[in-house]
């Protein structure tokens, strides 16, 4: 009888150990998101490589592929026009002797912008480029030097091209939802050898820049020098958080430049509202003006110290191989921390607030926890995120592919992007709010 029993269990256990491998093995094979992605990047070709009309519609259709297999627009297939500008793209690369990596990176770009996701793009990585001496923002529609000598002046021309064209060119190839964000992603990259190339500026030693001075309208063309500009090289970087209190004005300002999750965030939120509640501030104001994003959970534990039991979140439908999951939208219990503020909140945004930076924003708007202060941020608050990293096989072209779908906590605001609720450009934005509460 007992070798029976003993004979029964190890049938079982037997059973148990194929079947656990069998899911396991079905997880990593089909379901698991992350599967075949990469942590490190080895450099990309650089852009004048030439490779095959073959390879590199090898690159573009692993691109695709990698679409199909875990963006959420395309568990059903491509959608029609991505699908009619692939089968465009692939044939040109497959039926050409040669391809130049700028040439299949520009044409990856074509075809992923398609799916009017920010998240969604490709690029090439490169450890070392070489950048203009100049700093460049947008301002009232209008390319401007933003520091040094020529600090304001207006750029007209680039390499002899106008900035009108340059930046028509490259909205035409990169992927957005908001054209605020095309515009900051515009002016911020367009310094760099790699993105110059991308707009069809032939980048040689010097590129000719026309400006127009400030003061008196008048021209200056200047040839200016590329520099190189290695990433790996240690540079002193401001840290990703910092915060300050006005006893005076009862002010309590919090800058977050990125969303990093993590014990010295949680320290330095918890020293921050002691020092408020010590201080008597009434007024806590959140600077997310630059913050590209990160954890969205650091907006959770920001919200620990506020005087609320639960909030509104909302829903997202995450892929899973050839499933989505739909997680609903609903209350969440707050677990409060031990120095919970009572006062006003404000939050600052710019164009570049963007990714879960904009989540943090647009947690605490649409649960009227917090004024928003400043321009609307890159990216919708409805909109597909939580990426994966790959690269291609030849051309190594980083790129990224969203996994899930966000929904804004109120869903009737679904295809709006986050109004403030005091639109002002985001360099004026700690100004006013300093305003709205001296005059309160």
């Amino acid at each position: 009888m007992k070798k029976k029993w003993v004979k029964r269990i190890w049938i079982f256990l037997c059973i148990f150990v194929i079947c656990a491998v069998a899911l396991y093995g079905a997880w990593r094979i089909w379901f698991d998101p992350y599967r075949g992605t990469v942590s490190t990047f080895e450099q990309s070709e650089k852009p004048d490589t030439v490779l095959t009309g073959k390879q590199a519609a090898e690159d573009l259709k692993y691109i695709v592929d990698r679409l199909r297999e875990r963006h959420p627009a395309c568990i059903s297939g491509l959608p029609a026009e991505v699908q009619e500008v692939y089968e465009q793209e692939y044939a040109d690369l497959s039926e050409s002797a040669e391809v130049t990596v700028l040439s299949l990176w520009q044409s990856a770009s074509r075809v992923l912008a398609c799916l009017d996701d920010a998240h969604t793009t490709v690029r090439a990585y490169y450890e070392d480029t070489k950048i203009l001496p100049l700093i460049f923002s947008w301002v009232d529609q209008r390319l401007v030097c933003s520091d040094g000598e020529y600090d304001g002046y207006t750029v007209n021309k680039i390499g002899g091209v106008s900035v009108d064209q340059l930046y028509e060119r490259f909205r035409e190839q990169f992927s957005y939802e908001l054209d605020a964000w095309t515009r900051h992603a515009f002016a911020s990259r367009i310094n760099r050898s790699e993105y110059l190339a991308f707009v069809g500026i032939s980048a040689g030693r010097e590129v000719e820049i026309s400006l127009e001075r400030k003061n008196d309208g008048s021209i200056i063309n200047k040839a200016f020098t590329l520099q190189e500009d290695s990433i790996a090289e240690p540079v002193e970087t401001e840290p990703f958080y910092d915060y300050s209190i006005d006893k005076a004005s009862g002010v309590g300002i919090f800058t977050l430049r990125q969303c990093i999750y993590d014990k010295t965030y949680k320290t330095a939120l918890k020293k921050f509202f002691k020092s408020v509640r010590e201080e008597g501030v009434h007024s806590v104001i959140v600077d997310l003006r630059g913050n590209p994003g990160g954890n969205s959970l650091v907006a959770y534990e920001f919200l620990r110290y506020l005087p609320v039991e639960s909030y509104e979140v909302g829903g997202s439908n995450v892929r899973f191989g050839p499933v989505i999951w739909k997680n609903k939208p609903g209350q969440q219990e707050n677990q409060q921390a031990d120095y919970v503020f009572s006062g006003d909140v404000y939050v600052l945004t710019g164009t570049d607030t963007f990714s879960s930076a904009m989540d943090f924003a647009t947690l605490l708007s649409d649960n009227r926890l917090g004024t928003v202060v400043g321009e609307i941020p890159g990216n919708m608050p409805s909109s597909y995120g939580d990426i994966l990293y790959f690269q291609t096989p030849n051309a190594l072209l980083v790129f990224t592919v969203s996994y899930k779908y966000f929904i804004r906590p109120d869903a009737t605001k679904t295809d709006l992007p986050l109004l403030p609720d005091l639109q002002v450009s985001a360099h004026d934005a700690m100004e006013e709010t300093l305003r709205l509460i001296h005059n309160k």
